[in-house]
């Protein structure tokens, strides 16, 4: 069978030899090393990430039981019970000015429509809401994801039950927070912390709809994230941990892209079935891997050329006197028996072969002189 690549000769079989020799234990040493600084950068990165998804899901906690305290503390009040406007308004007001992130608190009837607001504007038909069903059932605390109906934008409502001394159900006391500033609180308040370029935290509320996003903003649309790797796995990630391809902060459902960009992420619950998670990009959590990559490639490129000359160098050291006995053996098989057998002096294998054939050459002259002689006589 024609063989496809023509056979080496003996300088190439050194050269290559010596190449690998030289060049195999400083690859496998960088393989070794590269596999466990990237272990160990990925764990950094991740430790990192888990801190910070733990200190943004504690900040969330707070903001969170800080909404529902204030709403629980007054609806337990005279004022609030007492299902008048005129007594329900400094209440309400009070509540909508000292939480910037409050756009409106109010008051709902038995029958779904606002008794009293903060604001001015007409009453509005909630009874559809579900944090109105919720919180009028009885319920500790309602909540929604929604379109606000008074500011157009997307909000977290909550709710409380407003009840008499009986424990009956009289209506409900809720009120809207706005997403931006929620983002503003939660999410971007953590982007020094978290570290890097592409470090984000998000919130996502128990019904999967997006609540914050580091630099996100909240103008029109409400972003359900119920088909988004965080809030499908959020109950199987093993250690709290997730590798996924993010498809960009705009990204709506389903969720999958072709060339999303690899992210780690840290997942921890929060309060009230809420979901926090921070992540970052994999490659700038494996950023110092690359640059190590970078120096490596260098390095092995500058010992590849070193490799090379010295294979260069001793190649010919080892493959020339065999060439060179090669050629004598050629010779003698003619009747050539006048060479001079190079390598004699050397003290290794070659030398051992050039004296041998030294020591076949005067053998085969001294027979081939008796043959002369005898044919002679």
């Amino acid at each position: 069978m024609r063989r496809l690549l023509p056979s080496l000769t003996l300088f190439w079989r050194f050269f290559f030899g010596l190449l690998v020799a030289a060049l195999l234990p400083l690859l496998v040493t960088w393989y070794v090393a590269r596999s466990e600084a990237s272990d160990k950068a990925r764990q950094l990165a991740v430790d990192r990430l888990r801190i910070e998804a733990v200190r943004v899901a504690q900040r969330a906690d707070a903001w969170l039981n800080l909404n529902y305290e204030t709403l629980a503390e007054h609806a337990d009040t005279i004022a609030i019970r007492s299902m008048l406007t005129e007594l329900q308004k400094p209440v309400l007001v009070a509540i909508a000015n000292h939480q910037p992130w409050t756009q409106l608190a109010f008051t709902v009837g038995p029958d779904g429509m606002s008794l009293t607001r903060s604001d001015n504007l007409a009453p509005i038909d909630y009874h559809e809401r579900t944090y109105f069903k919720i919180a009028m059932a009885g319920q500790v605390m309602g909540q929604q994801m929604l379109i606000s109906k008074t500011t157009n934008r997307p909000s977290w409502v909550v709710s409380v039950p407003v009840k008499d001394e009986q424990g009956k159900v009289l209506g409900v006391l809720a009120k809207t927070n706005g997403l931006n500033e929620l983002t503003d609180l939660l999410a971007n308040a953590s982007k020094a912390e978290i570290g890097g370029e592409s470090g984000r935290a998000i919130l996502i509320a128990p019904d999967g709809k997006l609540a914050g996003l580091t630099g996100a903003t909240f103008d029109k649309d409400l972003r359900d994230w119920t088909e988004h790797p965080l809030f499908q796995n959020r109950e199987r990630t093993r250690g709290g941990v997730l590798e996924y391809d993010d498809c960009g902060p705009n990204a709506k459902a389903p969720f999958t892209c072709p060339n999303g960009t690899p992210v780690i992420a840290a997942v921890e619950p929060a309060k009230f079935g809420w979901l926090v998670a921070v992540q970052m990009d994999k490659a700038e959590a494996l950023k110092s891997v690359a640059e190590t990559d970078r120096t490596m490639s260098i390095l092995l490129f500058v010992a590849v050329l070193l490799a090379a000359a010295f294979a260069a160098i001793f190649a010919p050291g080892l493959s020339r006197p065999l060439v060179r006995l090669t050629t004598i053996a050629e010779d003698m098989s003619r009747g050539h028996f006048d060479h001079e057998i190079p390598g004699t002096e050397r003290r290794d294998e070659i030398g051992g072969l050039s004296r041998a054939i030294e020591r076949m050459t005067r053998s085969l002259r001294l027979a081939m002189d008796r043959l002369t002689k005898s044919e002679t006589v």
